[in-house]
């Protein structure tokens, strides 16, 4: 399926998420306080303090398996996108894929579960779907 928006009735969005947030979790709440029911993630950086990945290990015919990794270490977000979409029953999906760096500037990343972040992070989101009023 392919959409198509006309940028010039979209909107971008800075947000600087704080200390000890869970990144899904504060998008999520985000996108409710401000009406968003659709966007994308242009931009994030910031650092985590734990992350919780989940990536696809393989496919048969049973469908997809995944391998769930929770890091507690610091990391610098080197990297981030995603979206936030409507579902069909209504609510809305927050879908972030990350790349993070270790101390030693080894990159880890995959689909992120959640996140915790450390210092903060900065993210800029273009809004293309709003909730009617």
């Amino acid at each position: 399926m392919t959409q198509q928006w006309d940028a010039n009735k979209s909107r971008i969005i800075y947000h600087r998420f704080q200390p000890g947030e869970s990144l899904n979790g504060a998008l999520e709440d985000l996108a409710h306080s401000e009406g968003i029911r659709e966007a994308i993630i242009t931009s994030c950086i910031g650092s985590f303090t734990q992350l919780k990945l989940r990536n696809l290990c393989r496919r048969d015919e049973n469908g997809p398996e995944f391998e769930r990794h929770t890091i507690d270490a610091n990391l610098e977000l080197v990297s981030a996108e995603g979206y936030v979409q409507p579902l069909p029953e209504g609510g809305i999906r927050v879908h972030i894929h990350v790349a993070a760096a270790r101390p030693s500037g080894e990159i880890i990343g995959g689909h992120c579960e959640d996140a915790t972040i450390f210092t903060g992070a900065f993210m800029y989101l273009q809004v293309v779907e709003e909730e009617s009023n």
